[in-house]
């Protein structure tokens, strides 16, 4: 067993947690523009004189391009929350994979110990005791 928990958990998870690295940083663009949205519709749609604009080899006048712009915002807002829900659903199943092998593996040790010391101790308390130690 490693000596430290982070240590444990680089080990033991190493490929979930560079997964998680990914996402996390192939989510920063859609986040970093869904803030400047909101700049851009305040500014050049609503604020905006020369039009009309082109965008894509489209022409929007400025309730269009107020609309494109808006719609472009609560797309970005959807795909933001569909980025944090799946790095909240993996973080947490790795998570709990983490603790029900540091949970096996601190019981796979208790049962090294003598035999006589398992006379003194009831089975409920030593797993109430495993459970209570990786609970935190």
């Amino acid at each position: 067993m490693e000596k430290g928990l982070f240590s444990y958990i680089w080990h033991h998870s190493k490929m979930q947690q560079l997964f998680l690295l990914v996402l996390s940083v192939a989510a920063m663009p859609f986040y970093f523009y869904s803030l400047d949205i909101p700049k851009q519709i305040v500014n050049e749609a609503i604020g905006g004189e020369d039009f009309p604009r082109d965008i894509l080899e489209f022409e929007f006048d400025q309730i269009a391009f107020l609309m494109f712009l808006s719609g472009v915002f609560l797309l970005l807002v959807l795909v933001n929350g569909g980025f944090k829900y799946v790095n909240n659903v993996y973080r947490g199943i790795v998570g709990e994979r983490m603790l029900r092998r540091l949970r096996f593996e601190l019981i796979s040790r208790v049962l090294r110990f003598p035999l006589p010391q398992f006379r003194k101790t009831s089975q409920g308390e030593v797993v109430s005791i495993v459970s209570l130690e990786t609970e935190p």
